[in-house]
């Protein structure tokens, strides 16, 4: 590719998105009054819908009026109001019809379908483009080459009316002028419809390895670190493949997809590339930061739970900066990205509420716009979107970490909900995250999985299931490293975190943490069941405390049958 052709695209497209940067910074100073318009234009559009009629939209003219006719639903109060649009009713939750729904797992073991409007792709993508706009700005090297982008298929298949559901990552992509997709983005769209988990990585590598990476670009960081594992796994097939111009991934693509592949050039042989990644595999140099020189960043989820996963890659990936992607779900787009550790809420997007954190139980919580929050404090947020959820409540946690102008800085913390007690001790996820990161640097531990399941008999306790990458597994366990220390280190670090836990670990009042072994390759056989499932790889959140029944019956099935008393 060339370079200077990439640079162009870059800064042509910096300056064409100028104003939509422009138009949030200033939104940013007066947020209160940015996200009124934003309401009243939501509520404009939709007063004639069925929900808008018997929620009173057309007579709503303040942001009390707004609060007193709409009560804070989660999904399930809007599941039957989402079936009749599934079912081809019009004007229910909308007045424009959805184009797809987003598909993404719900608490109930259901499926939720999030109608996504043509409004609502633009609320999207707003956030979207400020984002895109300062990685290029802070990471000028992005434009030395193109971005290895994971995502799921937008159509995992067709209701009835023959509208589309699947994956909201495959309908942003495929909203993507033909020139990004051409020059910008490594990955072809046919990659997603690959149903084979193996092969699809294995399709992935195949275009990366023969194109010049400058950026990855997933939501999930374990994504990338599977990735980065099967690179090692697949070389010499790979390299074999790059040099014949083939492709011969573990289990054989549908012909249709190979043919598209083949015809869009993304085949061709490269015998040149080809030597020199067999260079580098004989010299064990066969890893992403020497492969891709130009790799400039890694764009990924960081925070909550997601941020454990970034522990693996230095090991992998060198020194390249890592970025986070934003916070982001099928139901909205939370934030902009403004630097590595700087997101703005999207105020030109959707419409926000915040409930702090302690009164979420509250028969009459508080409920805050974006100028009304406080630096260091956590909220769960409410979504009211073109895309029909009003006052939605996603049952996230976000904590203010700053200001840009007047508009708060946001990062997501955990789950809501996700919060265990079992004598007042309130633990969380983020708790749980933080602990276990400061166990693995201080044991000079590689995880590879790790979850805290409650246990009430004999005496209320958490069992530690922990799955150890290969290198940790014969190092320290053959080897005899006291592993019971894994367990007391956590328990005192959790202590640090969370003074009820420490006060009622003294009191004898909970028990020590048990650590049990999980066999490995368990997390990724996991994942696969998921997939299977009909969870989009990249979605896929395993929860760190507390994990849903299934997938704790799941991971139940691959413990070693030794326990490690902590």
């Amino acid at each position: 590719m060339n370079a200077r052709l990439n640079q162009a695209l870059y800064s042509t497209y910096s300056a064409l998105v100028t104003p939509t940067v422009k138009a949030l910074d200033d939104a940013s100073r007066s947020p209160r009054q940015a996200q009124l318009r934003r309401l009243s234009a939501i509520l404009k559009k939709n007063k004639s819908t069925k929900f808008g009629l018997e929620h009173g939209f057309g007579q709503i003219k303040t942001e009390a009026d707004f609060k007193a006719s709409v009560p804070v639903r989660d999904y399930e109060s809007f599941r039957p109001y989402v079936e009749e649009m599934m079912a081809g009713s019009g004007n229910i939750l909308t007045a424009e019809n959805p184009i797809m729904f987003a598909t993404t797992s719900g608490t109930t073991g259901q499926a939720k379908f999030i109608p996504v409007t043509q409004s609502y792709m633009k609320e999207y993508r707003e956030a979207s483009i400020v984002s895109g706009y300062h990685l290029f700005k802070n990471y000028p090297g992005i434009a030395a080459g193109k971005a290895l982008s994971m995502f799921s298929s937008a159509c995992s298949g067709r209701l009835s009316t023959g509208v589309a559901y699947g994956a909201i990552s495959g309908a942003i992509y495929q909203s993507e002028s033909q020139v990004v997709k051409k020059y910008i983005c490594a990955t072809p769209y046919e990659v997603a419809l690959i149903d084979d988990y193996e092969s699809r990585y294995y399709t992935f590598l195949r275009i990366g390895l023969a194109s010049p990476i400058s950026i990855f670009y997933t939501p999930n960081p374990s994504t990338i670190n599977l990735l980065c594992r099967r690179l090692k796994n697949f070389a010499h097939s790979l390299i074999k493949d790059i040099k014949d111009g083939d492709i011969n991934p573990p289990n054989p693509l549908p012909s249709s997809i190979k043919k598209a592949l083949q015809d869009s050039g993304h085949m061709r042989k490269d015998p040149q590339r080809a030597r020199e990644l067999e260079s580098l595999l004989q010299r064990g140099l066969f890893k992403p930061d020497t492969i891709w020189k130009d790799l400039a960043l890694i764009t990924c989820w960081t925070k909550g739970a997601a941020g454990f996963y970034l522990n693996d890659f230095p090991s992998t990936l060198g020194d390249i900066p890592v970025c986070d992607i934003s916070y982001c779900a099928s139901e909205g787009r939370g934030t902009a990205v403004l630097a590595a550790d700087k997101q703005l809420l999207a105020l030109n997007s959707h419409f926000f509420e915040f409930i702090p954190e302690s009164e979420i139980d509250s028969k009459n919580p508080t409920v805050l716009l974006a100028d009304e929050l406080d630096v260091n404090q956590n909220y769960f947020v409410l979504f009211t979107t073109s895309g029909g959820l009003y006052r939605y409540n996603i049952n996230d946690v976000i904590k203010v970490t700053g200001k840009h102008n007047n508009a708060p800085l946001i990062e997501f913390q955990h789950k809501g909900g996700n919060v265990h007690s079992f004598t007042g001790e309130k633990l969380t996820e983020s708790h749980v995250t933080q602990a276990m990161k400061k166990v693995a640097d201080e044991l000079n531990l590689s995880i590879r999985f790790f979850t805290l399941v409650p246990q009430f008999k004999p005496e209320p306790h958490y069992q530690l299931w922990l799955e150890l990458n290969d290198s940790s597994n014969q190092k320290n366990f053959d080897a005899k490293l006291p592993v019971e220390k894994i367990s007391k280190l956590l328990d005192i670090e959790i202590g640090k975190l969370n003074m009820e836990y420490e006060e009622k670990r003294s009191s004898t009042r909970l028990s020590p943490i048990v650590c049990h072994q999980i066999e490995p390759g368990t997390y990724e056989k996991l994942r696969l069941h998921l997939v299977a499932q009909g969870t989009p790889d990249i979605q896929i959140k395993v929860s760190h405390l507390n994990p849903k029944a299934d997938i704790s019956q799941f991971l139940s099935n691959g413990l070693l049958p030794v326990t490690i008393l902590g």
